[in-house]
């Protein structure tokens, strides 16, 4: 079945294919999404890049960089999980430095539990507004993560990426 017969009103659905067709589409998007997660770079080229809801939203939401230098304090205090709820509650407000901090807490485990897969989301999205930081990080852990992982961070992103920009246009 071809992309235009795909879009010709008449099809109406995966009902139209046969196992065949269902199982080389299937085949033909895994290689594409590994092709596409392949190189370290490749997943951030198509995600869009200076987003100005992401750039602008620490601007709409001055109440960020409080909870950032907040998240800052408890830091130096030692209470890793204070910082960490305030760095994540800064991040979703698509504050740049908390979600770099918060990507470092997770691959850290400092004050969240450990895992590589939060911490390369929130890498992903810091990323996406050139933090240079965040580029290396994604590039770095690319190479230790599974396909798997990810993919589940890219997806990760991508929710809270929505989350925020929805948020912010309130």
């Amino acid at each position: 079945m071809t992309t235009s017969e795909l879009l010709s009103p008449q099809f109406t659905g995966i009902d139209d294919l046969t196992l065949a067709e269902v199982d080389a589409k299937l085949k033909e998007h895994q290689q594409l999404l590994q092709v596409l997660l392949q190189s370290p770079g490749s997943m951030l080229s198509y995600l869009p890049q200076n987003d100005a809801t992401m750039q602008t939203a620490t601007v709409a939401q001055p109440e960020a960089e409080q909870l950032f230098q907040q998240a800052l304090t408890c830091s130096v205090q030692q209470d890793l999980h204070q910082a960490a709820t305030y760095y994540c509650r800064a991040a979703y407000t698509g504050h740049l430095q908390a979600q770099v901090q918060l990507g470092h807490c997770y691959l850290k485990g400092a004050g969240v539990p450990k895992s590589a897969v939060f911490a390369y989301s929130w890498f992903i999205l810091a990323a996406l507004q050139q933090d240079s930081t965040a580029q290396q990080a994604c590039t770095v852990l690319c190479k230790h993560l599974t396909l798997i992982d990810q993919q589940q961070a890219q997806q990760l992103a991508a929710e809270r990426f929505e989350k925020i920009t929805l948020q912010n246009n309130k």
